[in-house]
């Protein structure tokens, strides 16, 4: 299993290094793929594979893009075919150049552009941006048909602000096309253009939906070869129609129409009824029949038609607001049954259609949503219409609050795990080769309402990692269970629920029985409270209190503050200013009344406990946003008595987040913070070991409002690596220390270590007398310590890697790469 972990002696003098730490970036997850402002989506198998993909246009970025999916609906990455269409409205894909592959079509508002862009391998690979017109003033829409019937495709336009319904003749089957030739400038504010054979004479007629006149039309290709007749009128009398489409939808043989209409419309439109058209004859004399009229309050974008429920007719779908909604066709000859809804709960859904997304033989739904940046697809449970919920191809972690690590799938490296609060959702990363290499983001649920904090402990006591999370909007503190020890996780287990604002939690024993009880703050009833482990199996108990009156405490800590033994828990009082402690009075959980330790703090988010002096108790550290400082507290006499604030940094804009490590490798306790303005991750060190900061040093500034800030060997090399959180580019990433470190090469020969690896016991040969030896796990968290022996037994911890810091007699320190099998 640790078969890459290099086994030779790694000695690391602790003395002192007072040196800049350089870092390097790692992006774990963030929004560089993320679509801004998506406005259209298609289905289209773009790699050749035989499944489909997707396509989608982004306004607010002005990018063309693709997705390649496995055939079962899981797509990677995303692939930007194009970041040159000035407001990127309208994608489409078809064979332009007769090669056999799917090229892509693509219509800009701001540019008034058509163009295309060739599928060059036939697997994605797509060339330069090739312009068919930029004289589609406010384009809407690209589709295409083969309007000439010569058996190439050609391309049709509709643009709104010159009133345009247009096509444009693809001249050699190979994507040289001629100038604009107009169908019509008689299509005031025209938006939506389709195609089909309206009177049965076997070519293509065009069809248009313009808002500003209340029109809808269609154009008689009067020779088959794109001569166009006049307009013909369907309809004026449904105020402001936006979209329309073509479908037999009677089982007549005919093509009949169906569109959404609307009361009012601005750039995106207010909509409000969805019609459908019967062509009576066959040969384009139309009657209405409403679908649905009971929408007034309820904007609608955009209509289309496919059979949803498999039984051989066309229902129709549509996209509103906030909802997809479908309606089914019952009978087959045009009679619709009530709306059914498929979303409800998206923010502006301006495009949807139905295909195959996961190859199962029926019709799925994909869509975009405006203003949450969605592309999604809803798998169609059943064949019948029952729709589950929305797939995000898009994996990214909105508004990360929080990342911890740890060893998830017990391979011996630590993988990352994040809380997100906009998208609700618990994740995990795995740490492909140990050396920071991160895979795709696994899911471990995606229905805690505001996610907002997230911690990794064995709460089970099965020897593997589970996951603690806090949820914010829905008042939940649970529990993950890692089923097989590799990272597959259950549903949440409900620890408490219904206890205000989650803010903070730790998995910690309390009660010295040997397993991991639960502590955890809420912000609105300013309690902190802690539940028993009940059986040292994930059954915990019912909450017992610590305090009633922790002033919103926003942060927690549970840790030995007063050298007896048991855990006691430090609170960062949000709304009190204070930084406090709670005394376990007897070891079984019974906490003594609040104990304030300093009252020097403007709006305090954070508190963390280190040894920052040397002297072997804890100190500690709080961060606090409105004054924007970071301090620490010393423990005087290791009993919980502590001195005043002694001030690190008081430019720490908007700090949420405070940490402790040793990031220089020097043998003392250095701190890691945050800035909001400018956004930047910062450490401090500790210059003598013995609480003397310098000054701010940078870890980066490529973060946009970071939120958390930790600190682990992330590529397991023997130094402390920082991570962060940042929710304004929803940023999860490490940052890898490069060092320097100094390295005692007089000294390699004269320390044995063995057996490393070992199941057990670690004898130390050390040139001097071994005054005390110490086991860190990568997060810095001391496991294990024996004094004036040269032997320690690790046989109770974890299989992985560790770190054993030497003490000698000379006071030197060294640090050693050790191994539990």
């Amino acid at each position: 299993m640790f078969a890459k972990l290099p086994f030779v002696i790694l000695l690391l003098i602790c003395g002192s290094i007072s040196a800049q730490i350089q870092f390097q970036d790692h992006v774990i997850i963030d929004d560089t793929f993320l679509p801004n402002g998506p406005f259209s989506v298609h289905s289209a198998d773009i790699d050749g594979d035989g499944d489909m993909d997707l396509l989608s246009a982004s306004r607010d970025d002005d990018k063309i893009a693709w997705y390649k999916n496995d055939g079962l609906g899981n797509f990677q990455t995303q692939q930007a075919i194009s970041t040159n269409a000035n407001l990127a409205i309208s994608v489409y894909a078809a064979d332009i150049d007769g090669d056999g592959d799917m090229d892509v079509l693509s219509a800009s508002y701001e540019d008034k552009k058509i163009a295309w862009y060739e599928n060059t391998n036939g697997q994605g690979a797509f060339g330069p941006e090739k312009i068919i017109s930029t004289n589609a003033n406010g384009a809407r829409m690209v589709y295409t048909a083969d309007i000439d019937g010569d058996g190439d495709v050609d391309v049709l336009s509709a643009s709104s602000n010159d009133n345009k319904i247009a096509w444009y003749k693809n001249l050699d089957g190979l994507g040289n096309f001629s100038s604009e030739q107009i169908i019509t400038s008689n299509a005031n504010g025209a938006l939506s253009v389709h195609t089909a054979d309206i009177d049965g004479d076997g070519d293509q007629d065009v069809l248009s939906a313009s808002y500003l006149d209340d029109k809808i039309a269609w154009y008689e290709n009067t020779d088959g070869m794109g001569a166009f007749g006049g307009q013909q009128i369907i309809s004026t009398d449904f105020l402001a129609p936006i979209s329309i489409y073509a479908a037999d939808f009677d089982l007549d043989g005919d093509m009949d129409i169906v569109c959404v209409s609307a009361d009012d419309v601005d750039f995106i439109g207010v909509f409000n009824k969805t019609i459908w058209f019967e062509n009576t004859d066959g040969q384009g004399v139309f009657a209405s029949h409403e679908i649905d009229d009971s929408l007034d309050n309820i904007p609608l974008h955009q209509v289309s038609a496919s059979d949803i429920d498999g039984d051989g007719d066309m229902d129709v779908l549509s996209t509103g607001i906030d909802q997809i909604r479908w309606y089914e066709n019952i009978d087959g000859l045009g009679s619709f049954g009530p709306q059914r809804m498929i979303n409800s709960n998206i923010q502006t859904a301006v495009w949807a259609h139905a295909t195959d997304i996961d190859d199962d033989g029926d019709k799925d739904v994909v869509f975009a949503s405006l203003y949450d940046d969605l592309v999604a697809w809803h798998e169609n449970l059943d064949g019948l219409g029952s729709f589950g919920q929305f797939n995000n191809i898009v994996v990214q972690a909105v508004f990360p609050l929080s990342v911890y690590p740890a060893d998830l799938d017990g391979d011996g490296d630590l993988d990352a795990i994040s809380a997100s609060s906009i998208d609700n959702k618990i994740a995990w990363y795995e740490n492909l080769d140990g050396l920071g290499t991160f895979g795709i983001q696994n899911i471990i649920v995606v229905n805690l309402n505001g996610a907002g904090f997230v911690r990794a402990a064995d709460v089970d006591g099965d020897g593997d990692m589970d996951v603690l999370s806090t949820s914010r909007d829905d008042y939940n503190i649970a529990w993950h269970e890692n089923l097989d020890g590799q990272g597959s996780f259950g549903p949440p287990q409900i620890v408490s629920s219904g206890m205000a604002i989650g803010l903070s939690l730790g998995a910690i024993d309390i009660d010295r029985d040997g397993d991991l009880d639960i502590v955890s703050s809420t912000g609105g009833d300013s309690q902190i409270v802690w539940h028993e482990n009940l059986d040292g199996q994930g059954n915990f108990g019912p909450q017992q209190l610590i305090t009633l009156n922790a002033d919103h405490p926003s942060s927690i800590y549970a840790v030995d503050v007063d050298g007896d033994g048991d855990n006691d828990v430090l609170a960062a009082a949000l709304e009190g200013d204070m930084i406090t402690w709670y005394e376990n009075t007897d070891g079984l959980g019974t906490f003594g009344p609040q104990q304030i330790i300093s009252t020097e703090t403007d709006y305090a988010t954070s508190v963390y406990a280190s040894d920052l002096d040397g002297d072997g108790d804890m100190d500690v550290l709080s961060a606090s946003s409105a004054d924007d400082k970071v301090a620490w507290y010393e423990n005087l006499d290791g009993l919980g008595n502590f001195g005043p604030q002694i001030i690190i940094s008081a430019s720490a804009n908007f700090n949420r987040s405070v940490f402790s490590e040793d990031v220089d490798g020097d043998g003392d306790m250095d701190v890691l913070s945050l800035s909001s303005n400018p956004n930047l991750v910062t450490w401090f060190e500790n210059i003598d070991g013995q609480g003397t900061f310098g000054p701010q040093q940078i870890v980066t500034s490529n973060v946009i409002y970071p939120t958390s800030v930790f600190a682990a060997d992330m590529d397991g090399d023997g130094d402390i690596d920082v991570l962060s959180t940042s929710n304004g580019d929803d940023k999860i990433a490490w940052y890898e220390n490069l060092g320097p470190l100094s390295v005692a090469e007089n000294n390699l020969d004269e320390f044995i270590i063995y057996p490393n690896p070992t199941s057990g016991i670690l004898t130390v040969k050390s040139p001097t007398e071994i005054v005390k030896l110490e086991i860190y796990n990568q997060l810095g968290q001391l496991v294990s310590k024996e004094s004036h022996q040269n032997t320690i037994n690790i046989s109770k911890t974890r299989v992985g890697l560790y770190f054993l810091k030497i003490y000698d007699i000379n006071g030197d320190c060294y640090v050693k790469k050790i191994v539990k099998k």
